[in-house]
């Protein structure tokens, strides 16, 4: 090596060196972005409320009492109660059209599982005004038009209507690596269609039917605009937040901070879970290796 080349050499390891720092910083810049105002919501449900109901934003004092208030307050615990009841009713269904057509379209023709994959992602990408719109004028010219009112009912077949997509385009990649085989010797067996799609089918998408779950669960938890035209005098917890008046309510705040805890506990649970895993993947590798050696 020249002496030439070592200055050339110095320069590029520092190059790498401070592009591997910033690197760093970069990622601990966009955590620092997306952690800070959930963490800034978690402490502001421990700062009270004004005599208005709205949070107070000092953090000299801090306290339980918005936790303890949170769960006497009626307008969250009735709205609370209406998004569960709407879940409860939309997932399984959602969940189960989903299974059932991602299961007929594995079994149709190429031409129709492309046709059936492209409606549920163009259904995905419609804006959700025009969602919303084309299901109020539904409604109107159907329900409302039997003498009958906006509610419960017409909020359910509307998540149901733009959830299922979600659970279809979740479930069928899963579908798609499922082996045929599986299934005709099942049938060889003796199994019927039915407890062949019972006992063969649902096992084993049982990751991606979950993961469809909470999807749809998480979308008709969180939806506020397709709601707020068909829920007449319904309230969820997305439009009692989204409409709610003169400053920020400190139940909003809390049940906020709420599901922040929820989440970060069960994502600490799924992370331990993973590192189990993999560490009992490990010993199982060094066994085998030391077994296949000793051989």
């Amino acid at each position: 090596m020249s002496r030439m080349d070592l200055p050339l050499n110095n320069f590029t390891s520092r190059a790498k060196k401070y592009l591997g720092f910033f690197k760093n910083f970069y990622v601990l810049i966009i955590l620092l972005i997306i952690y800070i105002p959930l963490i800034v919501v978690l402490l502001l449900s421990f700062t009270g409320q004004t005599n208005r109901g709205n949070i107070v934003l000092n953090f000299n004092s801090l306290s339980f009492n918005n936790w303890k208030i949170l769960f006497t307050n009626d307008a969250f615990l009735d709205s609370l109660l209406n998004s569960l009841i709407i879940s409860a009713v939309v997932v399984p269904v959602s969940v189960f059209i989903g299974v059932i057509t991602c299961f007929g379209i594995w079994n149709t023709t190429k031409k129709k599982e492309l046709a059936v994959i492209g409606i549920s992602k163009l259904s995905i990408a419609i804006p959700e005004p025009i969602t919303a719109i084309s299901l109020a004028l539904l409604f109107s010219s159907t329900w409302v038009a039997m003498g009958l009112n906006f509610g419960l009912i017409t909020i359910c077949l509307s998540h149901i209507s733009f959830c299922t997509p979600y659970a279809i385009v979740a479930i069928y990649p899963k579908m798609q690596k499922m082996n045929k085989n599986l299934v005709m010797a099942s049938y060889d067996l003796g199994y019927s269609k039915v407890k062949t799609f019972l006992n063969i089918v649902i096992p084993y998408l049982l990751p991606a039917i979950l993961s469809a779950a909470a999807i749809t669960f998480a979308m008709s938890l969180d939806d506020f605009i397709i709601t707020n035209l068909i829920n007449g005098s319904t309230q969820t917890i997305s439009t009692a937040i989204y409409t709610t008046r003169k400053g920020i309510k400190a139940w909003v705040v809390t049940f906020g901070g709420f599901l922040i805890i929820i989440t970060a506990f069960i994502t600490l649970i799924a992370a331990l879970r993973k590192i189990r895993q993999n560490k009992t993947i490990k010993k199982l590798k060094t066994a085998r290796h030391y077994e296949n050696s000793s051989q």
